[in-house]
């Protein structure tokens, strides 16, 4: 495969898609796998808020020290927050829980740090996505690559029905899900003349906004 070599633009494209879900009465925010800061950023131009970040790469995190309030380094799944419990109102999972050994366990773990009717964000690629299924399926194949669904790094693969229920198993109800699908016009048009029954298969991505409802 090579060495693991990713785009400036995996570290430092800001979310601007799960900014958008976020509602104005956030104040604190954590921000999982927060790469260069380029989300928290945006989020601190909106509006006055604490922003927290956890970032695995020391070289990546030095940028985002620049504009987060405080930026924990290191593996999220064995690093304990030094925070009270239900002390955030929002934490954003951006492209992280799939890279994971146990995400499970990491939404519940961190479940006691939000505060009862905070929201989680939670962006995550779909491995129902038809290209992936068209080579394995007719092909055989299962190929890593650099970056997206078949990313090298990722040790979790979900449907939406799988992580619908991973973040409900963790004391969240859904409260929205957004899909992110394929830019090709006649593939909307299929799913169009299908009535959306191609959407689970013509997605790459899903955004969930869910809601604190119970303690784990």
């Amino acid at each position: 495969m090579g060495k693991n070599i990713r785009s400036r633009e995996y570290y430092f494209t800001p979310r601007l898609d799960m900014i958008d879900m976020i509602p104005k009465t956030v104040e604190k925010v954590l921000d999982v796998g927060c790469g260069g800061g380029c989300t928290g950023l945006a989020l601190k131009q909106t509006k006055n808020i604490q922003v927290v970040g956890i970032e695995i790469r020391h070289d990546i995190a030095e940028f985002a020290k620049k504009s987060y309030d405080l930026v924990l380094v290191g593996d999220v799944e064995r690093i304990d927050l030094p925070f009270p419990p239900k002390y955030f109102d929002c934490i954003i999972y951006g492209d992280i829980l799939e890279h994971l050994i146990d995400p499970w366990s990491l939404l519940k773990r961190h479940n006691a740090y939000l505060k009862t009717g905070g929201i989680i964000l939670v962006s995550i690629p779909n491995v129902r996505y038809y290209k992936v299924l068209k080579k394995l399926i007719f092909v055989g194949r299962w190929d890593y690559v650099m970056e997206g669904i078949l990313d090298i790094g990722h040790l979790r693969f979900f449907t939406l029905s799988n992580a619908k229920e991973m973040i409900e198993e963790a004391g969240y109800r859904i409260l929205e899900v957004r899909k992110k699908f394929s830019k090709a016009q006649w593939l909307k048009l299929l799913n169009f003349c299908f009535m959306g029954t191609l959407s689970e298969f013509l997605a790459k991505q899903y955004i969930i906004l869910a809601e604190k409802v119970l303690e784990v």
